[in-house]
């Protein structure tokens, strides 16, 4: 047989024919090699993606071939059948040289054939007849066009194969394009799988709809949002959904965007608060969709509180303490902090009701989201209910544009802190008793309720049961927010903690001064007789005063507490001026940030009060 090779026949195929001799071929074999089945089925599966691709496009050619002795097949890159469309008159001739799913078409296996002499010399064949090296395949003709990735790389094979009186110039070019569209649908395939990628790897909602307002991509975060699947998705009206937006209009007429900070979407009877984005999708400058970016405002509020400072910065490890009652209060502290239950803190003013609310969100499972401290002495009386609870824009004189949220809302999924909780206005009692009891609150010039899941902590210096009976406190309140109660002790009432304190307060002067000051004998004398009405906080404010005006390296007890005063003794200038802060700091603190109040505690004018706060670089809002 290839003794009879004419100088007519192909380079192509004499050097096909040289490749079969070589390998060992049988010229008179040319049946498939059939693989395991587990061969198989793992081919399958790596070769999935491939074959759900392809199989739309043998399917279209195949409705053109049907009536003929064709068929198509596709293979791997090592020559394997993986699917097979055919008649039943070629299929009966297909099996019995099991040209077959399962079977590898390489030169090896069954000579020089269009598949795999394609895949031998990477490019495109053509084979007729005679010119196959098994005589077993001379009565038929294939074509085979190479299936590439975006990379080039050889990843399959498409055949035609057909009688070989049935050969047709135009089957090579079908096959060839057959290749290409195949190509060209898997690029199309991973840029959409690359966009769904992207889409999802985006923290918001988002979702495109087209021209005809159908939606076209969402990403597994909208669908969260709404807690839909897809196809459920895709059944929304989305025009329904925001009808007061004037989308048809605005977007795809107009070409605008519309942003809107503070939206809320009604779907299934739930609201949902977001920070809307709808921009126009454009091709030549028509508009062909939109993208609609959805923002959940409590994941918003979370980032802001969290770059406001809206986080607790204690926990229960910085409370200091040798005292037996004190390390009792903190093991019950830490028990009740993994509860939603309210807890009221009570002590006197600087007994250390603050470092508890802290710690106690710290010690939670909220201690991720937000923890809002508002000193509810410091709010005015006309704005408290704004601070709390928020409003809609325009809703008052002064009202920003957009509106705002409240405490309440920044503090969502985490703890709110009513500090001075005695000094809320009765009709503003009122209102948090409500929130307490339905978990929503309502904006000022709002039309509905907004939901909200926040733990409340209080504190107070007052004796709330007195207030009830001054008719100042509202009895109910006090019951909702007396479900867990915390008295700390004053410091008087904690001897062995005076020293300690005020050890580490030392220590902590001397490292950001890097000093090495002591305490003299009579310092810790008056350290232990003193009262301390205004317990660790007049304690810290003591020795720190006491610090920047010792004259050596020893503190001693001067009982000298007027600034006026002060300036007498011969000191650093620089350490004066430390002093002066410390005590505008402390006035300001002790006064809810009241200039008048604090000029009048510290005897001198509210102009010098002023005039120092300036100089300093006092924040007074952080005092308010």
């Amino acid at each position: 047989l290839h003794n009879t090779l004419s100088e007519d026949t192909r380079i192509l195929v004499k050097e096909a024919w040289d490749r079969c001799l070589a390998l060992g071929v049988d010229y008179n074999d040319g049946y498939g090699y059939i693989i395991t089945d587990e061969e198989l089925n793992e081919i399958l599966k790596t070769k999935a993606g491939l074959i759900s691709i392809a199989n739309p496009v043998m399917e279209n050619i195949s409705e053109i071939i049907n009536q003929t002795s064709f068929s198509l097949v596709l293979t791997d890159e090592n020559g394997v059948i993986l699917h097979v469309i055919e008649n039943e008159n070629i299929h009966k001739k297909h099996n019995s040289l099991r040209f077959v799913r399962g079977t590898r078409w390489d030169e090896k296996s069954v000579g020089s054939n269009a598949i795999g002499t394609a895949l031998s010399t990477k490019t495109n064949v053509h084979m007729l007849g005679a010119e196959h090296f098994c005589i077993s395949h001379h009565p038929w003709t294939c074509s085979a066009a190479l299936i590439r990735n975006s990379l080039g790389e050889i990843i399959g094979c498409i055949d035609i194969s057909g009688s070989v009186e049935n050969d047709h110039i135009h089957t090579f070019g079908i096959v060839t394009y057959a290749a290409r569209i195949i190509e060209k649908q898997m690029d199309l395939t991973a840029s959409y799988e690359l966009i769904e990628t992207a889409l999802d790897s985006v923290i918001d909602g988002l979702f495109v709809i087209d021209k005809n307002f159908r939606t076209t991509n969402a990403n597994k975060k909208i669908l969260e949002i709404f807690n839909v699947n897809r196809e459920e998705f895709d059944s929304i009206d989305i025009m329904e959904m925001f009808e007061d937006l004037d989308i048809k209009n605005k977007v795809f007429e107009m070409g605008e965007s519309i942003r809107i900070s503070d939206y809320t979407i009604n779907f299934k009877n739930n609201k949902h608060e977001c920070l809307l984005n709808i921009s126009p999708t454009k091709i030549l400058s028509n508009v062909t969709g939109a993208v609609f970016f959805v923002k959940e405002a409590q994941q918003v509020r979370k980032v802001v509180s969290h770059i406001a400072g809206y986080h607790a910065s204690y926990e229960f490890d910085n409370i200091l303490t040798e005292n037996e009652e004190m390390c009792r209060i903190i093991r019950f502290a830490k028990k009740i902090a993994t509860t939603n239950s309210t807890v009221l803190i009570q002590g006197e003013s600087g007994t250390g009701k603050e470092l508890f609310a802290h710690s106690i969100h710290n010690y939670s499972r909220r201690n991720s989201w937000p923890f809002v401290a508002v000193n509810c002495a410091a709010l005015p009386k006309d704005l408290v209910e704004s601070e709390l609870f928020g409003y809609e824009k325009g809703s008052f004189t002064g009202a920003s544009r957009e509106g705002k949220p409240g405490k309440f809302e920044l503090a969502n999924g985490g703890t709110i802190f009513l500090d001075e909780i005695g000094d809320l206005p009765l009709d503003m009692q009122s209102k948090l008793l409500r929130v307490i009891e339905s978990n929503k609150i309502n904006r000022i010039g709002s039309r509905y309720e907004r939901g909200i899941d926040v733990r409340i902590i209080t504190a107070t210096n007052k004796n709330l049961r007195e207030e009830i009976d001054q008719k100042s406190f509202r009895e109910d309140l006090f019951f909702r927010l007396n479900v867990i109660n915390i008295s700390l002790p004053p410091l008087r009432e904690r001897k062995e903690d005076i020293c300690l304190l005020a050890n580490h307060f030392l220590t902590q002067l001397n490292e950001e001064s890097k000093g090495v000051k002591k305490f003299s004998q009579s310092f810790i004398d008056y350290l232990n007789k003193n009262q301390w009405r205004g317990n660790v906080r007049e304690l810290r404010h003591c020795i720190q005063r006491e610090y920047y005006l010792s004259e050596d390296e020893y503190l001693r007890a001067s009982g000298t507490n007027s600034i006026q005063q002060r300036k007498e003794i011969n000191i650093d200038n620089a350490d004066l001026k430390k002093v002066e802060k410390i005590y505008i700091e402390e006035a300001l603190k002790d006064e809810s940030g009241n200039v008048i109040k604090a000029a009048k505690r510290l005897n001198i004018g509210k102009s010098t009060v002023y005039r120092k706060i300036k100089e300093f670089n006092i924040n007074i809002e952080a005092y308010r």
